[in-house]
């Protein structure tokens, strides 16, 4: 089990991005949350099996939803805090 901390910047507030990386999140199998930032970022933290949430951050780069723009991802390693279950958070 892997755990890490995302930071998703772009045009993706406004977009239904929160929601369609909970829905990708659910899909897969990923455990954790997601908020905006007041900067206008993302914030996602995310648990799985490595091999998992490699898939996730490739589909976060490319963006769940086709409103987005991503312009930058930052992944920072964190502690496992074995989270039950995706949820959106403020």
């Amino acid at each position: 089990m892997e755990s890490v901390l995302i930071s998703v910047s772009g045009r993706v507030q406004g977009v239904g991005f929160r929601w369609t990386t909970a829905r990708l999140a659910n899909r897969m199998g990923i455990t954790g949350w997601i908020k905006n930032e007041a900067d206008g970022s993302v914030t996602v933290r995310a648990e799985a099996e490595k091999a998992d949430l490699t898939a996730f951050i490739k589909a976060l780069r490319h963006s769940p939803t086709p409103y987005a723009s991503i312009r930058d991802v930052q992944i920072t390693s964190k502690s496992v805090e074995d989270f039950k279950k995706f949820v959106i958070t403020d």
